[in-house]
C-alpha cells in the first residue's frame, strides 16, 4: 500500500474524495443504476468474506421459506423498497440469449377490485353464486398483488428448444428469486396460477397487451398472520432424487 508523504498529494487526496461524496449526492439516481453501481463495485473478496456464514444464510432462506395463506390487512411500512430489492432480485435470473421476457405488474385497488370481481364471476358460474361471493370476499383481503407476464416469442413452445419455453423458464426463475427476496425482507408470498389468471379478461383488468404478454402468475405478498407454516416433509428427499451416472 502507498503512503502519502507530500502535503500537495494528500491535499489532492482530499479534494478526490470530496469531489466523490459530492457527486454522490448531487448526482441523480435512479433505482437501476444506483443498485447497477453497488453491484458493480461489489468485489470479488467481498462476495468470498464469510463463504459458509454466507452460505447458511442462503440455504436457510431457501428452506425457509412457505407459501403464506393468510396476511395481514396492511402491509408492512418497508413494503415499497422491500418490492423493488426483489424485482431488481427477479430480473437477476437465469435467461437463455439475455430476452429479459419478464414484466412486472403491481396492482393498485382499481385493478384489484376488477381481478376479483371477474375470478369470483368465474367461479360462481362453476360453483354457484355463493361460493362466488365468498371467493371474492377471501381474495379482496389480500394487501398485496403483483402480476408477472412473460413476453411472447413467435417459436412454437411445444418444442422443447424453443426460445418460447426458454422464456417461460426465465420467468418462473424471476419469480422465484422475488419470493425468496420479499422472505429474507420479511415479507411472505404466494404465487397463485388459478383460472382468473389465463382468462381472456385478466390482461384488460390489469392492463397489458394479451397479443403480446401472457400470464405466469399473480404473486400475492404481505406480512404473513402468525409464524410461517412449518416445512412439508419431502416424500423422495436427495435420495430419491438425485442420481450419479458414471
Amino acid at each position: 500500500m502507498r503512503s502519502i508523504t507530500s502535503g500537495s498529494n494528500f491535499i489532492g487526496w482530499i479534494l478526490l474524495v470530496l469531489a466523490a461524496h459530492a457527486y454522490a449526492f448531487t448526482a441523480p439516481r435512479s433505482i437501476s443504476t444506483s443498485r447497477s453501481c453497488r453491484l458493480a463495485t461489489t468485489t470479488r473478496s467481498q462476495l468470498n468474506a464469510r463463504p459458509e456464514a454466507r452460505s447458511r444464510e442462503v440455504h436457510n432462506n431457501i428452506l425457509s421459506r412457505r407459501t403464506i395463506n393468510e396476511f395481514e390487512p396492511t402491509l408492512p411500512d418497508n413494503w415499497k423498497s422491500a418490492l423493488e430489492k426483489s424485482i431488481e432480485a427477479a430480473i437477476f435470473a437465469p435467461n437463455h440469449k439475455r430476452t429479459e421476457p419478464w414484466r412486472f405488474y403491481l396492482l393498485g385497488p382499481k385493478s384489484i377490485e376488477k381481478v376479483c370481481q371477474l375470478n369470483a364471476e368465474i367461479v360462481a358460474s362453476k360453483k354457484g353464486a355463493a361460493a362466488g361471493q365468498k371467493k371474492l370476499q377471501r381474495w379482496l383481503q389480500m394487501p398485496g398483488w403483483l402480476v408477472v407476464t412473460c413476453v411472447k416469442a413467435d417459436d412454437d413452445f411445444n418444442d422443447p428448444t424453443s426460445l418460447a419455453r426458454e422464456d417461460y423458464a426465465a420467468c418462473c426463475c424471476a419469480i422465484q428469486n422475488l419470493c425468496l427476496s420479499l422472505h429474507s425482507q420479511g415479507i411472505g408470498t404466494k404465487w397463485t396460477t388459478g383460472p382468473v389468471n389465463f382468462d381472456s379478461r385478466f390482461a384488460e383488468a390489469v392492463g397489458f397487451a394479451s397479443k403480446e404478454e401472457y400470464t405466469v402468475g399473480t404473486v400475492w405478498f404481505g406480512s404473513a398472520v402468525g409464524s410461517s407454516p412449518s416445512a412439508p416433509g419431502k416424500k423422495l428427499g436427495v435420495e430419491g432424487t438425485f442420481t450419479k451416472v458414471e
